[in-house]
């Protein structure tokens, strides 16, 4: 899937769609952590 994702932004010059796909990743990443690990406390404690 992200194989397919990355050939398509590579072959169609498609360069406004990795602003995009950085954020959904790291929103992603930030979820899981506060999900899912001990260190969620000290996260809520930042917004």
């Amino acid at each position: 899937m992200w194989k397919d994702l990355v050939q398509f932004i590579w072959e169609n010059k498609k360069w406004w769609m990795i602003p995009p796909v950085i954020i959904l990743i790291l929103f992603g990443i930030l979820i899981f952590v506060t999900t899912a690990t001990p260190v969620s406390p000290f996260i809520y404690m930042l917004f």
